[in-house]
């Protein structure tokens, strides 16, 4: 065993991956618990995130042994009110109020507010989480939106091209208006997903979101699941966004 935080030359995975194909946490976030020096290596705290672990290795995080396990992934539908979060001492309802507790391993993919609703991922592969919300991959999500307001094709021309709000610029990759009127609908697809990302692309063009739905993530759709509910993602579907990165379907 390296001194800490010294680079190691054995063979194996780097640990940030190795912590992901453990399902602990996508990559991002395990190179935060090994800088954190939350994550042991056969005893010895390490803060190195390129170590190279192996399964003869023993690696520990916050005292809990861990080691590659099978993946599994579902389609979860998130009804409006309830946290994008396992568990929320702070939250009335959480994603993890609704998965059974054989299934505990499972976290949520990605951002979707709590009075927003639709399709979430839920896996213990974090790779595959890193391949879902990172921009880099371009994966598409697709949304249904109703909005206080004439929403007119303009509108959304404008999003397309880019909105500043807070030092950000925040665009949507395409977009339609489905009924325009009081009360308009519309559809529209984005590449990456800041922070409340459409609610602030629609305030900066004078119109409110009422109503915020997730219908898609790359290539897997949310059909006609009922909300509070979840079910698997075939495999076919999992391997075609773990190599292509992206969905080719279109709206």
């Amino acid at each position: 065993m390296k001194a800490r935080g010294e680079k190691s030359k054995q063979n194996g995975i780097r640990l940030n991956v190795f912590l992901a194909r453990c399902g602990v946490a996508a990559r991002r976030r395990a190179d935060e618990l090994i800088k954190k020096g939350k994550v042991k290596v056969n005893g010895d705290v390490v803060t190195y995130c390129g170590l190279r672990v192996s399964r003869k290795d023993r690696v520990e995080v916050g005292g809990k042994l861990i080691s590659p396990k099978g993946f599994a992934y579902f389609a979860f539908y998130k009804p409006r009110g309830v946290t994008t979060t396992m568990a929320d001492r702070f939250a009335e309802r959480s994603v993890g109020d609704y998965i059974p507790s054989h299934m505990r391993g499972l976290f949520p993919v990605g951002r979707l507010d709590r009075e927003s609703e639709g399709l979430l991922i839920l896996t213990n592969d974090g790779e595959f989480a890193l391949k879902l919300t990172h921009p880099r991959y371009g994966v598409k999500k697709e949304y249904i939106l109703e909005v206080e307001g004439n929403c007119t094709s303009q509108d959304l021309r404008r999003a397309c091209l880019g909105i500043e709000d807070k030092g950000e610029i925040l665009r949507i990759e395409k977009g339609r208006v489905e009924r325009i009127g009081e009360l308009s609908r519309v559809r529209v697809v984005i590449k990456e997903g800041k922070k409340r990302h459409l609610r602030r692309i629609f305030k900066q063009l004078g119109l409110k979101v009422v109503s915020l739905k997730r219908v898609r993530i790359g290539n897997i759709s949310l059909g006609n699941l009922e909300p509070g509910k979840m079910r698997p993602i075939p495999e076919r579907k999992v391997q075609r966004l773990k190599f292509q990165g992206q969905s080719t379907a279109d709206m």
